[in-house]
């Protein structure tokens, strides 16, 4: 693992918040920049000491977000009813329709395909990236979707295929370099063309659980944006803040749970979104015409 100096400001000077062990037994070190405030984990592990943190298991056997196996239906289904929510609060919908009929998505970190696959279903014409090999397998073979495996960064230098669309759904937050990320994307997007990014959202609730913050997934996440944080990068970049929602009370889904837990997420669930303090968020990104 090495120090690097943060991915926002370049900054060298940190604030240690606390430590974290990993599924594996490794510890990492969770420090805030004392210039930006961007949360992260520093030292960081290489990509090649991080990858085999995702083995195929890692999709397999999500207990940690509340799936049994992130390839079945089931977890499709559910993942396309958040995208749909997500879409909804986002304005996505009317801006789709002021879109012609030739309407291109690129999904970054792309996974399974499952975003892809709920574009298709729109008309969309669809293209994804990912470097897991076991999700661009089943995206491909299973799904039938133009995906490859590769990393975004190495990907179409020359930014020749452009996009209306380009998302992040939960991706930044895995990424090494999540700031040279967003200004490739610049290069991708057409004239007028929307960014969406979705990620875990350090804010009340990460602050008061802290090391027992659901997200605090060590070493897969590597970053953890602020809602201020991730707006002023963006406005920083040159992208135009569209919007965002938050969502997420930290209750988790639990199979054969009683009417009263249910009740208190439900509860729990609105309050968090009413009042803008979830601990998942997704942020609409615009660029000029």
């Amino acid at each position: 693992m090495q120090s690097i100096p943060c991915n926002t400001c370049f900054s060298s000077e940190f604030t240690p918040l606390f430590s974290k062990a990993s599924p594996k037994g490794e510890i990492f070190q969770i420090v805030e920049c004392k210039k930006c405030k961007l949360v992260q984990v520093n030292p960081q592990p290489s990509l090649a000491e991080v990858s085999k943190y995702y083995e195929d298991s890692y999709f397999t056997q999500r207990t940690d977000r509340g799936y049994d196996n992130y390839y079945s239906e089931e977890t499709k289904k559910e993942i396309a009813r958040v995208f749909n929510l997500n879409l909804k609060d986002l304005g996505f919908f009317d801006w789709e329709r002021l879109l012609g009929p030739e309407r291109s998505a690129l999904d970054v970190g792309c996974a399974a395909g499952y975003f892809l696959d709920y574009l298709k279903g729109r008309n969309w014409k669809t293209k994804g990236l990912d470097i897991a090999s076991g999700p661009v397998r089943f995206a491909k073979e299973t799904l039938g979707l133009d995906v490859e495996q590769k990393d975004f960064l190495t990907w179409d230098q020359d930014g020749k295929e452009k996009f209306d669309l380009i998302t992040l759904w939960a991706s930044i937050e895995h990424l090494h370099h999540p700031k040279e990320t967003l200004l490739k994307i610049l290069k991708h997007l057409k004239p007028g063309g929307r960014m969406i990014l979705s990620t875990c959202r350090y804010g009340v609730l990460a602050k008061y659980l802290g090391p027992k913050w659901r997200y605090l997934n060590v070493p897969e996440h590597l970053y953890y944006y602020s809602l201020p944080g991730i707006i002023s990068l963006g406005n920083e970049l040159g992208y135009i803040p569209l919007g965002h929602i938050s969502y997420g009370s930290g209750l988790t889904a639990k199979k054969g749970s009683g009417i009263f837990y249910k009740t208190t997420k439900k509860i729990a669930d609105w309050a968090v979104k009413k009042f803008d303090q979830g601990d998942m968020m997704a942020v609409c990104f615009g660029v000029a015409r």
